[in-house]
């Protein structure tokens, strides 16, 4: 078996006969030479080969010679007509990375294949390699296979639909929010949040769940934490209203810095349900929302966003003071009770951290107090 260096040199006669009754491999081998050595001249000779050819193989190495030389109708016939798959698919590749806006009959073709092609892997190729200028009615046709049965062909169209979007700066595609409802893919939502992102769309697409189950709107929250988007609480607040603590941490930890009476609110709320019951038996999710919200607030503070709280923020202030100044009471008893120590003050501080916050508390509820000379 003579390889490409060697059959490169042959004479053109040699090559020809090889093309039409070499082994596979060596026509496959005296197309490319010939196409190199004669140019436009071997076209015919390769269309004919493209359309006779009897080995898979062979006729997918002439589809990209033949789209070298833009022979878009030979491309289109195998792409409609060729028995196997894998022809087919990369005559479909070849006719979309060639297709020109006008090149109605190249469109026409791709649609077919993409609406009635059995292949995943032909209607994957189908929308895999679309140029930007693809034509609308091509377009509605990916976006409609966002529930096609083959997983690669369903990542083909998150691709594709948010490469248009970001091209054409037109914003988040409309099917986003159905697929992270239904799409059983958990990497592939995962995309499409992702790519929600990266066209800057984050505040558009948490607009669009807020009537979402609650498992779709954590599975996107916690991508958004993940990538530490931030968002302002505009965009947050219709979330806050539920009282879910899963999701109260989550929001918590994408709220912007900024001063925000009404966001401050809602931090003292959330620490103020666990605080206020702390003798009930809540759970895990209730105390970390409670954690988090404190957190936060505290560095709100320190960042100066509080310097002047609005009454009804002093008020939760107080009122969350008091809390924790009775749950602190009853956790000193418990640990005297159980403790040896003579000195209780260290021991005591290594199981209650929230002095500073106390005090952090006591001084924001007194910012509300009159002043001197106030009226």
């Amino acid at each position: 078996m003579r390889d490409f260096a060697e059959l490169a040199h042959l004479d053109t006669e040699v090559l020809r006969s090889l093309l039409e009754a070499g082994e596979a491999p060596e026509r496959v081998r005296a197309a490319w030479a010939l196409a190199l050595r004669l140019g436009g001249t071997i076209r015919p000779d390769l269309v004919q080969g493209a359309l006779t050819e009897p080995e898979p193989g062979v006729r997918r190495h002439l589809v990209v010679v033949l789209a070298g030389y833009q022979e878009r109708a030979v491309l289109a016939t195998l792409a409609s007509q060729d028995f196997d798959a894998a022809v087919r698919a990369v005559a479909c590749q070849y006719l979309a990375m060639i297709g020109r806006p006008e090149d109605a009959g190249s469109w026409r073709v791709l649609h077919e294949r993409l609406e009635a092609d059995a292949s995943g892997e032909v209607r994957w190729a189908a929308i895999a390699y679309l140029p930007p200028h693809t034509p609308a009615f091509l377009r509605s046709a990916v976006a409609a296979r966002v529930g096609d049965e083959s997983l690669e062909v369903r990542r083909a169209v998150a691709d594709k639909l948010l490469e248009w979007a970001g091209l054409s700066g037109d914003g988040l595609p409309e099917v986003v929010v159905s697929r992270l409802q239904l799409e059983p893919d958990l990497e592939l939502r995962r995309e499409w949040v992702r790519g929600a992102c990266a066209l800057g769309g984050d505040r558009e697409l948490l607009a669009a769940l807020v009537d979402a189950p609650e498992g779709t709107l954590r599975f996107v929250l916690e991508l958004y934490a993940a990538q530490r988007v931030r968002l302002p609480w505009e965009c947050l607040r219709p979330f806050t209203q539920h009282g879910r603590p899963g999701l109260d941490s989550l929001l918590i930890g994408l709220l912007e810095p900024g001063p925000q009476d009404e966001a401050d609110a809602w931090l003292l709320e959330v620490a103020l349900r666990y605080w206020r019951d702390s003798t009930e038996d809540y759970d895990r999710e209730s105390a970390w929302a409670a954690r988090d919200a404190l957190e936060c607030l505290e560095a709100r503070l320190e960042a100066g966003h509080l310097r002047e709280p609005d009454a009804w923020v002093c008020t939760l202030a107080r009122k969350l003071w008091e809390a924790l100044e009775e749950a602190r009471r009853r956790a000193l008893e418990d640990h005297v009770t159980g403790c040896e120590a003579l000195e209780h003050d260290e021991c005591f501080a290594e199981e209650w951290p929230l002095d500073r916050t106390l005090e952090t508390l006591l001084d924001l509820a007194s910012r509300g107090d009159p002043r001197p000379g106030d009226d």
